[in-house]
């Protein structure tokens, strides 16, 4: 803990400013990912605000509940519902996936060096890979996914409706112009992302190439994709631990660097996400019930 304190206490802060500017540009891009995946249903305000009230209910919940908030939330406009929402998280988290899994491979002069980072590599391809098939089965045979809901406990009855949404949902990546203007502006968040993580890197290490900043966005993202406690405390740390001592980085370098990062983005998430919920007359309680009723029927 001494020497954690003692790498705060000469950090330089000043590159928050700029790295906080691009957090939220990076965000913006991410929600006009989303926008496209939903075929433009909402308007870009609107998805920001739904994007940050799950990352606020994600901060406050264990297992990543905040994206059954953000699917409640989101779904009750006009055009949409949970599910529908639900099927476009499912391939937002899909690119995120892509994306992270094919720098982590196109890293293999650092991956192939790293017994764990080149499994992570392996099993997050595997995982897109099972993936892309599920969806394209769904896409190609909807009537397979019919069949796989008669025959769950409660069969079409109960969850017919759910299955349609996100059916619904779905379809509408039918078009590969939409599904790669969608891929295309993850990209742009990603390049963002990655630029904002390197400043803050230069903030501890100032000599730090925009190579490790890079490889802690992969590898922390990877990270925080298993379900965990809320905000994602110990396994985003743990993760951004990791990377950087690939680098050679220090403990507890790595550890206040990570600590800093988080905090930027918990902070900057849960104030948004608050002003998004009271701009809607919701509450934090009222949207964690609305989730759970949801999720039980």
């Amino acid at each position: 803990m001494q020497a954690l304190w003692d790498v705060l206490r000469q950090a330089s802060y000043l590159v928050l400013i700029p790295a906080f500017g691009l957090y939220l540009v990076s965000m913006v891009a991410r929600a006009l990912a989303w926008q496209v995946i939903l075929g433009g249903r909402v308007g870009l305000v609107r998805v920001t605000a739904a994007l940050n009230e799950g990352y606020l209910l994600n901060n406050l919940l264990p297992w990543r509940l905040g994206e059954l908030g953000r699917c409640v939330l989101l779904g009750r406009r006009p055009g949409l519902t949970p599910a529908i929402v639900l099927s476009s998280i499912v391939v937002e988290r899909l690119l995120d996936m892509v994306l992270a899994v094919g720098l982590l491979i196109s890293l293999g002069p650092v991956v192939l060096q790293v017994e764990w980072a080149s499994r992570a590599a392996l099993l997050g391809a595997g995982a897109i890979g099972l993936a892309v098939v599920v969806l394209a089965l769904i896409l190609v045979r909807p009537r397979l996914g019919d069949r796989i809901v008669e025959k769950l406990p409660g069969g079409s009855a109960r969850w017919g409706a759910a299955w349609g949404g996100i059916r619904t949902g779905l379809a509408a990546l039918g078009a590969p112009s939409r599904l790669l203007r969608a891929f295309g502006w993850m990209a742009v968040s990603w390049v963002l992302a990655a630029v904002e993580y390197w400043i803050v890197l230069r903030g501890f290490v100032p000599e730090a190439p925009p190579l490790w900043a890079l490889f802690a966005l992969c590898i922390s993202l990877l990270g925080v994709a298993i379900p965990s406690a809320p905000g994602y405390v110990g396994v985003f740390e743990a993760s951004v631990v990791a990377a950087l001592a690939v680098f050679g980085v220090a403990s507890a370098t790595g550890l206040a660097y990570a600590v800093v990062l988080h905090a930027l983005h918990f902070g900057a998430t849960t104030i948004l996400g608050a002003i998004a919920l009271a701009s809607e007359g919701e509450t934090v309680i009222g949207a964690m019930r609305a989730a759970r009723s949801w999720a039980a029927g």
